[in-house]
């Protein structure tokens, strides 16, 4: 007893120590069990309600303003189930809003399972007695109950209209099959009943399963609040279930689901043929008024319509509506963000221009390079060749020279954002770079640049490296749809056994990172192994080759690694001219291919460029190189490195830094084109 004191005196002071900072002076226990004054209430049929705490307090207001934006008589009954909530919508004095404390309704078994069960396990139990009670006590003849991550598009009359004069009204869920026998065929998210015999029937029995169990994991055919409903149109006459695709429209049954067609016609959002009336914003997470996790579930890839058409204007009136209060009920803005860290966001959205961009676009490609004088004019036909294919990509190009930096800022070239080795170099690399060569340095920084890039720019849920002699000739779009939900994305070599024992399996010209921590752990453990020696020599001791053989670790210590085969993805002469010589390369329709395999990139590994004519293609040996990919590979790549030359005034410092009298192994000279 005790012990119960105890606990109970503790709960009461945390409860104390919460108003304060709220500048909340909390009523005794006998005027919180009291009744709300009566209030006006809109003769009206749509009433609704909604439960609240004060972590949910702001999308509460975005509920009331959806509402007030698009219905001109309504009732809104919020059950505040704290004294912070109550005191915080009291103080709007909102017109229409009726405020409920959650001690007006508990009685002796709500207030039994309120000590056992989690928090959302209660406000699903405490549901079907709101509504009971809000039916009981007012003079209305129904009422529909609303998450309260639900948002309003459109007028809801259309939702009373189709319930017409139904005892109770369901919502199907729209739901792949399993999903639905096993968690429920009907929305528990908006659901309405009569004040009639049947629906007041249908909400006492409602009521008695919930007290009886109500748990947020599934059990013996039962979850949540929500199972139960699968009941219903089996237990009671007169139900309807709406066949409006606009009510109560979610992540579920638009984004991963079905294959609706969503449209803006004028200012209105549609649904194949429906206007959208509610959208159920379910499992989103706010970090910032300008950060969100749009689904804490996975990652969730959202058509760029429903972005921009019904997140997006919800994201904008929450930014706002936490910008507007949290110098006024900084208590609520912090009840309201998460305190995790938002790499943890499965589905990332940061409200900046580069991510508004970015949702314009269903796939959006992110990359990072580096350049070199050496290598200034090849990584400007591979820019040339991805701007030629797409548009929707940003590739952040680090620049390792003055010279360098300086070309490239007088082009302005549109999606590049240029950033000077020196942006990010501590003194650890600092000591590195005086006693590596520029190749080795290079290889040294890449992991690094990936990471700075991924901790500065919250808003990119993936990047990719690719090395600025790359070419591409077709769209790569493709690779973001195979990176999928994995941590890291590979390329194998598909080179000799040879080769790949002192070089490595996998290549680091190009490869994928995602903004999460499995990701980010793997990439930090690249970048300790390349600070710790990356030379272009092979150390059988550590069994190390520049940045590139360490990565056949990777998947023998980590997990969720995407290792792609594509022969059309970063094919190379070490797997095209070296090896895998049975491969046909061909032109269809304006097209390359190898095999069957569509050419999206080209890796022009170790290619001299000697002067503005001529080139050496291998400088490492002599090998016979077809015609078809000379042709169809080769000819177009040089075409653009010539033109580029050609653009550039005193193009001599961008050539090959050689010795006197080299002599190239594979020479080729532009001319003979």
């Amino acid at each position: 007893a005790k012990q119960e004191a105890a606990a109970k005196e503790k709960t009461k002071q945390e409860t104390l120590k919460e108003a304060k900072d709220q500048q909340i002076v909390l009523v005794n226990t006998k005027e919180q069990t009291k009744l709300s004054p009566t209030e006006p209430i809109a003769s009206t049929n749509q009433n609704f309600c909604v439960i609240a705490g004060k972590e949910y307090c702001i999308k509460i207001m975005a509920v009331y303003e959806s509402l007030a934006k698009n219905s001109d008589n309504f009732n809104l009954w919020v059950c505040c189930t704290d004294a912070i909530t109550h005191k915080f919508l009291n103080e709007k004095n909102l017109k229409n809003m009726h405020l409920i404390r959650v001690e007006e309704i508990e009685n002796d078994q709500l207030r039994a399972v309120k000590q056992e069960r989690m928090i959302n396990e209660y406000c699903w139990t405490l549901k079907s007695f709101l509504i009971e009670y809000i039916l009981k006590n007012n003079d209305i003849e129904q009422v529909l109950y609303c998450d309260g991550d639900i948002y309003f598009f459109s007028n809801p009359a259309s939702i009373f209209n189709e319930w017409g004069s139904a005892s109770i009204f369901l919502t199907p869920q729209r739901d792949l099959d399993w999903v639905e026998q096993k968690y429920g065929k009907y929305q528990a998210g908006i659901i309405g009943f009569r004040k009639d015999e049947i629906g007041l029937s249908a909400v006492q029995w409602w009521k008695e399963r919930c007290i009886e169990w109500c748990g947020v994991v599934e059990s013996n055919g039962r979850f949540g609040d929500q199972k139960y409903l699968d009941q219903l149109p089996i237990m009671y006459d007169n139900v309807r279930i709406s066949s409006n695709l606009g009510v109560n429209a979610a992540p579920w049954n638009i984004i991963y689901n079905n294959d609706f067609n969503v449209s803006l016609q004028g200012d209105k959002v549609f649904i194949n043929n429906d206007p959208l009336v509610a959208y159920h914003f379910s499992c989103i997470t706010i970090y910032d008024s300008d950060k969100y996790d749009l689904w804490s579930m996975h990652q969730l890839n959202i058509q760029k319509e429903i972005m921009n058409y019904i997140y997006v204007p919800y994201l904008d009136l929450l930014e706002n509506l936490i910008k507007n209060y949290q110098n006024s009920y900084p208590g609520i803005i912090k009840a309201t963000l998460s305190t995790k860290d938002f790499i943890q966001a499965k589905t990332k959205y940061q409200s900046t221009k580069l991510k508004k961009r970015m949702i314009q676009y269903n796939n959006y490609l992110l990359l990072t390079s580096i350049f070199s004088k050496e290598y200034l004019v090849k990584g400007l036909a591979m820019y040339h060749s991805l701007s030629r294919q797409i548009d929707n990509f940003h590739i952040w190009i680090c620049t390792m020279d003055s010279e360098t930096h300086d070309v490239l800022s007088n082009l302005n070239l549109k999606n590049v954002t240029l950033i000077p080795v020196e942006t990010f170099e501590n003194p650890q690399l600092k000591e590195i770079k005086q006693q590596r060569t520029l190749q080795e340095y290079c290889w040294t920084i890449k992991a690094t640049l990936l990471e700075h890039l991924l901790s500065t720019h919250a808003d990119i849920d993936h990047l990719f490296y690719c090395d600025s002699d790359l070419y591409f000739f077709s769209n790569p779009l493709s690779v973001i749809d195979d990176f999928g939900r994995y941590s890291v994305y590979l390329c194998r070599q598909r080179g000799t056994d040879t080769l790949e024992h002192f070089h490595g399996q996998y290549q680091a010209g190009f490869i994928g990172f995602k903004n999460e921590r499995n990701s980010r752990k793997i990439l930090n453990w690249w970048k300790k192994k390349c600070l710790e020696e990356c030379s272009e020599v092979y150390n059988d001791e550590r069994k190390s080759w520049g940045d590139q053989l360490y990565l056949d670790r990777i998947p023998e210590i980590f997990d969720n690694i995407k290792v792609n085969q594509n022969p059309g993805i970063n094919a190379a002469p070490w797997n095209l001219i070296l090896n895998n010589t049975d491969q046909e390369v061909t032109m269809r329709e304006k097209n390359v291919y190898i095999d069957n395999n569509p050419l999206i990139f080209f890796h022009f590994g170790s290619l001299l460029i000697l002067n503005e004519n001529e080139f050496d293609l291998w400088k490492l040996e002599k090998v016979d190189i077809s015609s078809a990919t000379l042709t169809y590979i080769y000819n177009p790549y040089l075409t653009k490195v010539k033109e580029l030359l050609s653009s550039l005034s005193n193009n001599a410092q961008f050539f090959a830094n050689l010795p006197s009298g080299y002599i190239a192994k594979n020479p080729y000279s532009i001319v003979s084109l």
